[in-house]
């Protein structure tokens, strides 16, 4: 999360790929790859990682409200909801 939120997208896709190699049915570890390749304008990748998201949950773009930084969360919301092809 710390690569996201710092905006380095590319860093935060591998090593959320390393963790879904170990966590594979956690939902938040999918919606953080949607969002990194969402926001690297990597929008093909975005839409299969929410459809394999889909198989494990159907809410695909949370509140996040526990992050109390606003710009963190959107920056969050706006990258899964492009990922996801849902309006702004």
């Amino acid at each position: 999360m710390g690569h996201f939120f710092a905006r380095r997208f590319e860093e935060a896709a591998e090593m959320v790929v390393r963790s879904l190699q170990e966590h594979a049915g956690w939902a938040p570890t999918y919606r953080f790859l949607a969002a990194c390749y969402a926001d690297l304008g990597r929008l093909d990748e975005a839409r299969e990682t929410v459809r394999q998201l889909r198989a494990i949950t159907p809410l695909i773009v949370p509140d996040a409200l526990h992050w109390r930084n606003p710009e963190h969360r959107e920056l969050f919301l706006s990258g899964l909801r492009l990922a996801a092809g849902e309006p702004e």
